[in-house]
């Protein structure tokens, strides 16, 4: 089978959806299918052509501001030669939709929608500009409306959200990602703590992700102030890349109040880094206020930490073993879990399996259905 994905960020540009992208690519040529990935490209201006084996990867030149629009009309000859070329069309919201429905279109090719995450008239919650919302609204609103041949949705949660907005239920598959595991971090969690200032019977309280308007990271950091007050021994690390410099300025101001010896802020690190930082916390906090999977959440379950999570989106899908679920967007709640986690007043429920060689499974067998609903025009 020939499938040409489209998705505006691809690896090595670094988060869940690229994570999530590459592992059903691999999957892909893993079995013997053939896959052409068109993208835009992770260094500025550096278009390129990458070939190995059965995977084709396409990088297309962004310009350094609008860069999803820009996405979507610099594509557009690519995703047409791939679409032609194709058995199969896969679009990955948002940017990567529009083209891979009109090369799909152009070509007579089925076509299907990866949609990590809808969130409809919510983005007035979330999104204080309320021009903003409304564009993201309307935009969110004509993507998802293309009459693609079926959408494909990571929870039960998205699927939910896309019939809200009008997508006819059986035109909605649920395939779960896969599983998300932190390498082993080579380092002891008791040298990590004494990298960081802290004591080993410290209790460190750890969250990581993008600053984005769904992430919620901005409503733990104004609930650590009473975290601290009520643990004298609680410690925080807060590994955040910055998406939203609204947000990370929200972040600084909140734990400005608190001991550099109390809350570290950290940049971005590598994979193997991050494994040792989680290695020597003991609770994750997840705070989002949406989520159309959970891959963070996820990686926590299988370290075997304690969690405390919100209950929005697909986290109730997600989380299990030891953990605390509070309501989204509200520092009180955060703050009361995050004592009762260090009281150990956790709940624990069995884990839950993840497997992306049944996920990459399923994608293939809904790309066959499609091929078999009609003949494609040649």
């Amino acid at each position: 089978m020939k499938i040409c994905l489209i998705a505006e960020s691809y690896p090595p540009a670094v988060g869940g959806v690229e994570f999530a992208l590459q592992e059903l690519v691999d999957g892909f040529v893993a079995r013997g299918h053939q896959v052409r990935v068109v993208a835009s490209s992770w260094q500025r201006h550096a278009p390129s052509i990458e070939s190995s084996g059965n995977l084709t990867i396409i990088r297309i030149r962004t310009l350094p501001y609008l860069k999803r629009f820009w996405f979507l009309i610099f594509s557009l000859p690519s995703v047409i030669r791939g679409a032609r070329w194709a058995d199969i069309v896969q679009g990955s919201t948002f940017a990567g939709g529009p083209p891979a429905f009109l090369g799909g279109w152009l070509a007579g090719k089925k076509k299907a929608l990866l949609v990590h995450e809808v969130l409809g008239g919510r983005w007035f919650q979330f999104e204080p500009n309320p021009v903003r919302s409304l564009f993201y609204v309307l935009t969110e609103r004509i993507i998802v409306g293309l009459p693609f041949d079926h959408f494909i949705a990571p929870s039960q949660y998205t699927r939910d959200s896309l019939r809200s907005v009008g997508v006819p239920d059986g035109k909605i598959s649920v395939i779960y990602h896969g599983d998300s595991r932190h390498e082993n971090p080579g380092i002891a969690p008791t040298e990590v703590r004494g990298q960081l200032g802290f004591q080993q019977d410290d209790f460190v309280f750890m969250t990581y992700g993008r600053t984005g308007v769904t992430k919620g990271f901005e409503v733990f950091a104004d609930a650590i102030p009473e975290i601290a007050n009520q643990i004298p021994g609680a410690r925080f690390v807060l590994v955040l890349a910055q998406y939203d410099s609204r947000i990370s300025e929200r972040i600084k101001r909140a734990i400005s109040v608190l001991s550099p010896n109390v809350c570290k802020l950290l940049p971005p690190m590598s994979r193997a880094m991050l494994a040792g930082y989680v290695s020597a916390a003991d609770c994750i906090v997840i705070p989002s206020l949406s989520e159309g999977f959970g891959f963070s959440a996820l990686e926590a379950c299988n370290a075997d930490k304690v969690i405390v999570s919100t209950d929005a989106g697909s986290l109730p899908e997600v989380v299990s073993g030891k953990h605390v679920f509070v309501k989204p967007g509200s520092a009180q709640a955060i703050a009361e879990g995050c004592v009762k986690a260090n009281r150990g007043e956790v709940s624990v429920t069995p884990a839950k399996l993840f497997s992306w060689e049944k996920a990459v499974g399923e994608y293939l067998k809904l790309y066959e259905e499609l091929g078999r609903r009609g003949e494609v025009k040649q």
